[in-house]
């Protein structure tokens, strides 16, 4: 099941070309990271890091650019959760216009759930692996997404 955020690209977004500064597409990921957390679980993203003292840093990015997003585009960023381990989440994002409907950019971010405090991983607790299994790429349990 694909979950989708949709950005405006800003003015900070951009280089002095007029074109998204390669390091700002990792934003827009984790934009649509964060909005996935707001929309698909009971906790959002800010209260897991503030409350419960857990994490998902990233420790590996494969990624490929494939169009340039300007200034004024709006981004359509696809999020599917391909992979759900004992504490790493794999997942991919693929950007594309939404004027045109062109793909921008793709990857795959591997994400580990860490205690903050102790900074090392912790296992996914039964809340989490369960909304993020429900929404496996795949996933016979998933919401159709229309």
């Amino acid at each position: 099941m694909a979950f989708t955020s949709v950005q405006k690209i800003r003015f900070d977004d951009v280089d002095g070309a007029g074109i998204v500064y390669y390091p700002q597409f990792f934003r827009l990921c984790h934009a649509a990271f964060e909005d996935f957390f707001d929309t698909a679980a009971p906790i959002s993203y800010p209260e897991l890091i503030r409350d419960r003292r857990l994490g998902f840093p990233t420790v590996a990015i494969e990624s490929r650019f494939d169009a340039p997003l300007e200034y004024g585009d709006v981004a359509v960023v696809e999020l599917v959760i391909e992979r759900v381990g004992r504490s790493s989440v794999d997942f991919k994002y693929t950007v594309r216009r939404r004027r045109d409907g062109v793909h921008s950019f793709q990857a795959k971010i591997t994400t580990v759930l860490m205690d903050l405090d102790t900074r090392k991983p912790v296992p996914l607790d039964a809340e989490l692996r369960m909304i993020l299994e429900q929404s496996l790429a795949g996933s016979p349990h998933s919401p159709s997404d229309g």
